[in-house]
């Protein structure tokens, strides 16, 4: 069946005049699993507490079948009475009516009372309590951002996604139809109804026999609905390639439309074409989406390793013996990445030993807080939070040993003054986690009177990748098109002043989502003020 078959026969019941844009839900304050790696570890732990229970709830529960399976087999041991003769002769032997006189006034009452009691009381109690700990509805929904971040920025199919392929790369792992349904609804609701289509019908494609009887009755997720979400995508998806920003008026029509296609009369048409649909290569539809998807933004191109591969004469590997007198004596490998601004990659400079030290105490401590992504400014120049993207604690003071020694070494790599500033933040990215286009620089126009007084703006940035990761992650120079993969012990440092203090835009940054892996870096921003001995002309700035 062609592509155009069922739009033709939706837009031939309905004209075409609006289409729905859900609001995007507030996220409010809690705590978040899906915004690091580490937090999510813990509910491997929660999800096998449940695990264990319905284990022991099983094993009780057939006991108590077996139980009732020996009563009901008692009771068959009674001869078949089919005619009313047989009956009554029966009923005639007091060693006949007795019992089942007995019976019905005792036993049975007693074994509606056994089988209304509860089973394995203790362990559905605890169950209960261990799903206060469940990941919230706004914990599933910045999740879900993660997965459709991924899904966008690296141009993935919904079919290949099911199926285990991460760029890619093929992984023991899949998406269940629940899954599709909840991805789906999630762009659906966000007016994304080009993309809700695809997942919806991966979700039919994977509602099968014997899993489809679980998601039915004990989810609740039948064929019927999953057939009526798709048409309703399908039928809003159609008008939204033909018209541009509708009017409320026009929204709520739609809406009003969208509800009648689904109606009695209709569902056996929808039900018979969609499953003719059903029977077409999955690589059409995907073909056919491409032609309506918009072009890959510069970031995106970016985050894939789309971008020209940069050759120029100044860009070396060397060692760097000059910013210190340290290394003099211990040389570090570095590799010029630009230079103006000036980016630098310096390899194998954080021991192991280091990381591990900071990450045992953010999460033997619990101290970890969100961190959030900020894309919009409010009128007065605020910045206003988007999306929370990872989890960081920031270490200050001289008291640790790492904290001294790491940034010594970022003193020794950058050649600027380190100590009236010793803090250090460390983060750890979740799933589908990034962050957006930003500068780390304070726009000029928005710095405050006592700007000085607070230490100045940020001169330089260090970025050390305390974990590879697998797939994405990278840092990326948006206007440069520069983009770094995190490696292992690596540290990236670049300026966002130059030699006269004034901003470079050129720094624009951004980190692309993380499709696998653990991404833990350790950030440092350096301040100009306390370079004034190490660069006067800062100071005259």
């Amino acid at each position: 069946m062609k592509w155009f078959t069922f739009k033709l026969y939706l837009l031939s019941i309905f004209l075409p005049q609006c289409l729905c844009n859900a609001e995007t839900e507030k996220v409010e304050d809690q705590m978040i699993y899906s915004t690091s790696v580490m937090s999510m570890v813990k509910l491997l732990d929660l999800e096998e507490s449940l695990k264990e229970n319905v284990d022991i709830y099983v094993r009780e529960m057939q006991a108590k079948l077996d139980i009732i399976k020996l009563f009901i087999d008692s009771t068959k041991k009674e001869p078949k009475l089919t005619t009313l003769e047989k009956k009554e002769e029966y009923m005639a032997n007091p060693l006949n009516a007795f019992p089942l006189l007995r019976r019905l006034n005792q036993d049975w009452p007693k074994w509606l009372k056994y089988m209304k009691i509860a089973i394995a009381p203790n362990n559905t109690k605890a169950m209960q309590k261990h799903l206060k700990s469940a990941p919230s509805h706004d914990d599933l929904n910045v999740a879900l951002k993660g997965m459709t971040r991924i899904e966008q920025f690296y141009n993935q199919q919904a079919e290949d996604l099911t199926k285990g392929f991460l760029l890619d790369k093929k992984f023991n792992s899949f998406l269940t139809s629940p899954d599709c349904i909840s991805l789906a609804d999630f762009h659906y609701n966000q007016s994304r109804f080009t993309d809700s289509t695809h997942w919806y019908r991966m979700a039919l494609r994977l509602h099968k026999n014997p899993q489809g009887k679980l998601y039915e009755r004990v989810l609740g997720l039948n064929r019927k609905k999953i057939y009526k979400k798709y048409a309703q995508a399908m039928l809003k998806e159609s008008i939204t390639l033909d018209k541009g920003k509708p009017t409320a008026a026009e929204r709520a029509q739609w809406d009003a439309l969208a509800k009648q296609i689904v109606k009695k009369d209709n569902y056996d048409n929808i039900k018979s074409l969609i499953d003719e649909y059903l029977t077409g290569d999955e690589k059409i539809f995907q073909e056919e989406a491409a032609r309506h998807k918009r072009k890959p933004t510069n970031l995106e191109l970016g985050c894939r390793g789309e971008w020209p591969k940069r050759i120029s004469s100044e860009l070396v590997c060397r060692y760097n013996r000059d910013t210190s007198a340290f290394l003099k004596l211990a040389p570090l490998k570095l590799e010029f990445l630009n230079m103006k601004p000036l980016i630098l990659l310096y390899h194998d400079v954080l021991y192991d030993k280091e990381f591990k030290a900071m990450r045992d105490i953010a999460i033997f401590n619990a101290t970890m807080t969100d961190g959030w992504t900020y894309v919009n400014f409010d009128r007065k120049g605020k910045p206003q939070r988007q999306d929370r993207v990872v989890k960081m604690i920031s270490f200050q003071g001289t008291t640790a040993s790492f904290t001294l020694a790491i940034n010594r070494r970022i003193g020794d790599m950058t050649g600027l003054e380190m100590q009236e500033n010793m803090g250090l933040h460390l983060t750890n990215y979740g799933l589908g986690g990034h962050f957006g286009k930003h500068l780390d620089y304070v726009d000029l126009a928005k710095r405050p009177a006592n700007f000085s007084d607070l230490g100045g703006d940020r001169l330089a940035t260090a970025l050390l990748y305390a974990t590879d990761v697998p797939l994405g992650g990278s840092t990326v120079f948006t206007k440069l098109k520069i983009a770094v993969k995190p490696k292992k012990g690596n540290a990236l440092i670049w300026f966002n002043l130059d030699h006269a203090g004034n901003p470079e835009p050129l720094s624009e940054h951004s980190a692309c989502p993380v499709v696998k892996g653990s991404r833990w870096t350790i950030s440092k921003w350096i301040q100009e003020r306390q370079q004034m001995f190490k660069k006067p002309c800062l100071a005259l700035a």
